[in-house]
C-alpha cells in the first residue's frame, strides 16, 4: 500500500468520523442542554435540535416543566433560531435568540409540591444581569399564556416582547393581550449600575403612562446592599390594567387619583430560610414616604389626598415603625355614609364642599410582630390623631382628637379571622359640635377618659368611660363610672347638669311671647336598650336665687282668657313671675315621650301686690317630634331667607 493510498484512507476516516459526528451532534447537544436544563431544576425536559450551522442553530422544539413560587408551569416552543459567530460562542455568548411561536401553562402547585426544605435567598443585584444574561438579543415574537389564577379565575392571552443590550445597559419591551384587545406594554431599562426602571403603558394610541417604577439595589458590604427607588402611579388605570389578575371589590375599583411613593434602605444580602410558623424578618431599616393626590372615589369620597413619612426598622420577628408628624389625609366625604339614621340630609351638609382632614400633631410610633398564631400591633403611649372639618347629617364636628392615654395591642389571627385587643385607654376630646338636627346650640368642650376592655372586636368588647363632660346651653354635663356592654341588655348612666340657661332651654320650644331666665341643676338616671333610652326619676332643681318668667299672651291667648277666669289668672300671674324655686321631676320613655312635673314657688310683683305664688305644671312633650319641627322650621327660614335673596339679585 502506496503512502498516497494510506493518506486517502486517512482522510476518508476522518471525514467519515466528522460525518457521523456532524449526525449525531444534535443528539449529543441535545442531550447537554437537557442535562443543564434538568441541573436547573426543570423536570419532563425534552430537547429537539437542528444541525447547527457557522452562524446559527435551529431549535426545533424545546418542552420542560417546573414549580416556582407556589405555581407549577409547562413551557413548550418551537423552531427556535439561534444566532451566533464562533468567537462570542467559545465565550458562552450569543447574538440573538428569537422565538417565534411559545406557549406558557401556569397553575397553583397541589399542596404537597409546594412543601420543601426552606432554603436562604441571596437578594438579587440586578447591575449584575447586565453581565451574567450572554446575549445582544432576544425576540419573542408570540407566547400564549394560560394561566389559572384560582379556582375560579384564569386568564388566556399573548405576549410578545424584545430584550436587547445597549452599552452597558439592557433595554427591554413587553406587550401583553388578552384574546380580544391588548391590555399593555411594559418597558424596562437595566444599568451596570444596578438601577432598574420600568413603565406601564396604556394601548392607547398614543400610549401614556400609568406606572413608573425607578429602583436601585446595590451591594454596600458583603453582608448587607443597600436599595432605593420611587414609584409614580395613575391609579385608576393601573387597576384597570390589573383587573384580570387583582379582582376588587366594587367601591375599591372606582379608586381614582395619583401615588408617589419614595424609599430607602438596607437589608442583609441573604434573607434566612424561612421556616413553618411566624416568620423571621432579616435585619432592616429605611423610610419610606408616601403622596396620595386627586383620590376619588365614586360618589362616596372625593378631592382626597394623602402624605406620610414613615421610617421602619425589622428584625427578628417585629417591624418598628414610626409614623412623623407631617400625617396628613383628607378628602370630603359623602354625607350618607357617616349618617347614623336614615331620613333627609340637611342642605347645609350636603352643599358642603371643604374637606375633612385627618393629621398627627406628633409622631406616632410602635411595632408590628408576628407571633405563631397571631399578628400583634402595638401603638405608643401618646399617638394623637385630630379629626378636622367633620359634616355629618347629625352633626358638624369642627376638631375632634383621639389620644391614647397607655399603649394599645390589638391582636389578628389569620387561621380564625378574629381581632382583638389587650385593652385599650384613650381620651377623647371636641372643642366643637354643632348639631344638625335642632337648634340647641354648640357642643363644646367635649372631653372624654375612656378604656375598652380586653377582648374580641366582635362584638365589640365592653367600654368603660371613666368621666366625660361638655359644655351645652350655658351650662356642663357630667359623668362619671360609665360602662357599655353590648351583650347586656340594658346598660345604665347618670348624668349630671350643672348651671344650664333656663333661658335657652325655653327658646327651644320657640313658643311665641314667652321669656325666661334662671340656672338648673339636676340629675338624670339614663337607661339604654336595643329599643332606645329612657329616664326614670330624674330630677332637676333651679339655682338659688332663682329667676324670672314672662309671659305675653298672643291674641288667641287673650281671647281665651276673656272667656277663662282660670287662664286670665295664670297669664296674669305669669307675664312678671319672679320664682325663688323651681324643681321638676323628669321621665322618659324609649317611644320619645317625656313627662316633667315642675312645682314653682313665687311673686309676681306687679300682680296682687306681690302675693305669694305656687304653680304645679304637668307638661308632656314628644322630644322626637319636638325635633323634626325645630329642624323643619329652620328649613323653612332658611329657604324664605334663600328666596329674598334670589329676588334681590334679579331686582339689581
Amino acid at each position: 500500500m502506496t503512502r498516497t493510498r494510506l493518506a486517502l484512507l486517512v482522510v476518508a476516516a476522518v471525514a467519515i468520523l466528522l460525518a457521523i459526528a456532524y449526525a449525531v451532534l444534535p443528539l449529543v447537544l441535545a442531550g447537554v442542554v437537557r442535562q443543564i436544563l434538568v441541573a436547573q431544576g426543570f423536570t419532563e425536559v425534552q430537547v429537539q435540535l437542528g444541525y447547527p450551522g457557522l452562524r446559527t442553530l435551529r431549535v426545533r422544539a424545546v418542552e420542560l416543566a417546573g414549580s416556582r413560587a407556589a405555581h407549577v408551569f409547562r413551557f413548550r416552543a418551537r423552531d427556535i433560531e439561534i444566532e451566533y459567530d464562533v468567537a462570542g460562542l467559545l465565550e458562552g455568548r450569543l447574538i440573538r435568540v428569537a422565538v417565534p411561536d411559545a406557549a406558557l401553562r401556569l397553575e397553583p402547585a397541589p399542596a404537597a409540591a409546594t412543601k420543601s426544605a426552606p432554603q436562604p435567598t441571596a437578594v438579587p443585584l440586578p447591575g449584575r444581569w447586565v453581565a451574567a444574561i450572554p446575549l445582544q438579543e432576544v425576540v419573542v415574537e408570540k407566547l400564549h399564556i394560560d394561566w389559572r389564577m384560582s379556582d375560579t379565575g384564569t386568564f388566556t392571552g399573548y405576549a410578545r416582547g424584545q430584550m436587547r443590550r445597549e452599552d452597558a445597559r439592557l433595554v427591554a419591551r413587553l406587550s401583553l393581550a388578552d384574546e380580544k384587545r391588548q391590555l399593555f406594554e411594559l418597558n424596562l431599562a437595566l444599568t451596570a449600575a444596578g438601577e432598574l426602571t420600568a413603565t406601564l403603558l396604556t394601548p392607547d394610541k398614543p400610549a401614556w403612562p400609568v406606572l413608573d417604577v425607578s429602583a436601585t439595589v446595590t451591594s454596600r458590604d458583603a453582608k448587607t446592599v443597600e436599595t432605593r427607588g420611587s414609584i409614580d402611579a395613575q391609579i385608576k388605570s393601573l387597576l384597570s390594567l390589573l383587573r384580570p389578575w387583582l379582582p376588587l371589590p366594587e367601591p375599591l375599583a372606582q379608586l381614582d387619583g395619583r401615588l408617589k411613593a419614595r424609599w430607602n434602605g438596607t437589608a442583609p444580602a441573604v434573607l434566612p430560610a424561612q421556616a413553618g410558623g411566624a416568620p423571621s424578618l432579616p435585619e432592616t431599616a429605611g423610610s419610606v414616604s408616601v403622596e396620595l393626590s386627586g383620590v376619588q372615589m365614586g360618589k362616596l369620597l372625593s378631592n382626597g389626598m394623602l402624605r406620610l413619612d414613615a421610617t421602619l426598622a425589622s428584625a427578628d420577628r417585629a417591624i418598628r415603625w414610626r409614623i412623623a408628624d407631617s400625617l396628613r389625609i383628607s378628602a370630603r366625604i359623602d354625607p350618607s355614609m357617616l349618617a347614623v339614621t336614615k331620613g333627609k340630609i340637611d342642605e347645609r351638609v350636603a352643599r358642603n364642599k371643604q374637606a375633612c382632614v385627618l393629621r398627627a400633631p406628633r409622631p406616632i410610633s410602635g411595632e408590628l410582630v408576628f407571633a405563631p398564631s397571631d399578628v400583634q400591633l402595638t401603638a405608643g403611649a401618646g399617638a394623637e390623631l385630630v379629626l378636622e372639618n367633620l359634616w355629618t347629617p347629625e352633626a358638624l364636628i369642627t376638631e375632634f382628637r383621639v389620644r391614647l392615654a397607655e399603649p394599645a395591642r390589638m391582636t389578628y389571627q389569620p387561621t380564625s379571622g378574629r381581632i382583638a385587643t389587650a385593652g385599650i385607654a384613650l381620651t377623647v376630646s371636641a372643642s366643637a359640635i354643632e348639631p344638625m338636627f335642632a337648634a340647641i346650640g354648640t357642643v363644646e368642650n367635649v372631653a372624654v377618659s375612656a378604656g375598652i376592655d380586653p377582648g374580641p372586636f366582635t362584638p365589640l368588647p365592653p367600654i368603660n368611660v371613666d368621666r366625660a363632660s361638655m359644655s351645652l346651653l350655658g351650662g356642663r354635663l357630667r359623668s362619671r363610672g360609665i360602662r357599655y356592654d353590648l351583650k347586656s341588655k340594658t346598660n345604665h348612666l347618670a348624668i349630671d347638669l350643672e348651671n344650664l340657661d333656663i333661658g335657652r332651654l325655653v327658646a327651644m320650644e320657640r313658643q311665641l311671647g314667652i321669656e325666661a331666665s334662671g340656672a338648673l341643676d339636676g340629675h338624670l338616671p339614663v337607661s339604654v336598650t336595643a329599643r332606645g333610652i329612657s329616664i326614670s326619676g330624674g330630677r332637676l332643681r333651679a339655682r338659688p336665687p332663682g329667676g324670672v318668667v314672662r309671659y305675653t299672651p298672643t291674641e288667641g291667648a287673650r281671647a281665651m282668657a276673656a272667656s277663662n277666669p282660670a287662664v286670665k289668672l295664670v297669664q296674669d300671674a305669669l307675664s312678671n313671675y319672679h320664682y325663688a324655686k323651681l324643681e321638676a321631676d323628669v321621665d322618659y320613655s324609649e317611644t320619645g315621650d317625656l313627662e316633667m312635673r315642675v312645682a314653682m314657688a313665687g311673686h309676681n310683683p306687679d300682680w296682687n301686690a306681690g302675693q305669694p305664688i305656687n304653680l304645679n305644671i304637668n307638661l308632656t312633650e314628644n322630644i322626637p317630634t319636638l325635633l323634626r319641627s325645630l329642624r323643619l322650621a329652620d328649613d323653612i327660614s332658611e329657604q324664605v331667607e334663600k328666596r329674598v335673596l334670589e329676588r334681590s339679585k334679579r331686582k339689581r
